[in-house]
């Protein structure tokens, strides 16, 4: 297959295009058509419900929290990088095992049921199993100070340093066999930067496989694409009609029974209460506020335009610079380009996408799908963003993190 690296430059290009086409309503994937290679069909897809938006939604109701037995939580010390003392759950099998860790997506907690279950999976697949909370969460910040959240690669460095004083916890040192990672979205990208520091050498632990499920093709574009559901659908609905989205279980062989326009408000509003913990506590910890819109974009009553874009490149951007730790905006971008990194990702990597996630566009889809190759990629024809994670598939693909 022939290699056709996308650029930094060439990924920002597309961003501007994109940026223009939103504005126009058009998406970039209807005027531009790129020749997609075969990639394997799932075996046994067991996942019907074949609208995106929908998926998204119902994913976190889409399965039953487990309940879990015999987990403990480890107070982690003198951890490299941290100011203080890190919380971690862990499950412990009574012989040395595999250790898999787990990669939470923006910002989910530790106990939230995608942990639950993929904790479950992992240890009925005979690993010890390793979660914290979500490094985007200012739960997490406060104990590593590490600085403002969304430096993907910074992240990527403290987990490996995470996992090192794990391993030498006298519960845990000498039964760890190997090391596998999961990630979720955001947890994805930073599974993947991950993985992409050990092959540099860069990090003491070295994952020998990593499994990742939804992550953002584009951290640039999916953030776009969360502001203009935030800025064009939110302000269509209000508070009472979203909430018919809170615990709405998936309705499976049966018409949706919310609007496009409703799913995307709930999905856009969702995600910026999230962002809102990580814009307090840039400003809490490391006096670094987020600007208000300009005053041509600002519309009324409404703090939130581009806040996504505005989030990375106003206040992540300018606090890692000052501390030298990136040199370009497009160098920061860069961590969360899926493509770039599974270019550069060793064989034991294998990603899981949706040819309908609503955080993605088509066209750097493709891209993806004509350039890696099998061995580290499936494109599931449907399932949404993380709407899949529940079904019988993901779970036998869970279970052989290792195989």
């Amino acid at each position: 297959m022939k290699n056709h690296v996308m650029s930094s430059a060439g990924l920002a290009f597309f961003a501007a295009i994109f940026a223009a086409s939103l504005t126009a309503g058009e998406s970039p994937a209807s005027t531009l058509e790129i020749p997609v290679a075969q990639v394997a069909p799932a075996q046994e897809f067991d996942y019907s419900i074949t609208d995106g938006l929908y998926a998204t939604v119902t994913a976190m109701q889409s399965f039953k929290k487990p309940e879990l037995r015999d987990e403990k939580k480890f107070i982690l010390k003198h951890i490299d990088g941290f100011k203080k003392e890190m919380p971690v759950r862990v499950l412990l099998q009574p012989e040395p095992a595999p250790l898999a860790v787990i990669f939470l997506g923006l910002t989910s907690r530790s106990k939230d049921p995608l942990a639950r279950l993929w904790q479950s999976q992992l240890f009925e697949a005979g690993c010890h199993v390793l979660v914290f909370d979500s490094m985007f969460r200012s739960s997490f910040n406060e104990k590593s100070g590490h600085g403002v959240a969304g430096h993907m690669e910074m992240e990527a460095w403290l987990a490996a340093n995470i996992i090192r004083a794990f391993l030498d916890h006298p519960e845990v040192s000498g039964k760890v066999t190997k090391v596998g990672l999961v990630g979720a979205s955001y947890g994805g990208i930073l599974a993947l930067n991950f993985a992409k520091l050990a092959k540099e050498g860069r990090v003491k632990v070295v994952p020998d496989r990593v499994l990742v499920f939804s992550p953002p093709v584009s951290m640039q574009i999916s953030a776009m694409i969360l502001d203009k559901f935030y800025d064009e659908d939110r302000r269509k609905h209000g508070l009472l009609e979203m909430f018919k989205l809170k615990g709405a279980e998936p309705q499976f062989g049966k018409p949706v029974p919310f609007s496009q326009s409703l799913m995307r408000a709930g999905i856009g509003y969702v995600f910026h209460e999230d962002l809102a913990d990580a814009v307090a506590c840039s400003k809490s910890l490391y006096n670094f506020e987020l600007p208000e819109p300009p005053k041509d974009e600002k519309k009324a009553n409404d703090k939130n335009q581009r806040q996504f874009v505005r989030f990375i490149e106003q206040v992540v951007y300018p606090y890692w610079q000052k501390n030298k730790r990136v040199n370009a905006l497009e160098d920061l971008w860069a961590y969360g380009d899926l493509y770039k990194l599974l270019q550069a990702a060793p064989d034991s990597v294998h990603c899981v996408l949706t040819a309908d996630d609503p955080l993605n566009d088509p066209i750097l889809l493709k891209y993806i799908q004509r350039d890696i190759p099998h061995s580290k990629l499936t494109v599931l024809p449907c399932g949404g963003h993380l709407g899949y994670v529940g079904c019988k598939w993901s779970h036998q693909r869970v279970l052989q993190l290792f195989k």
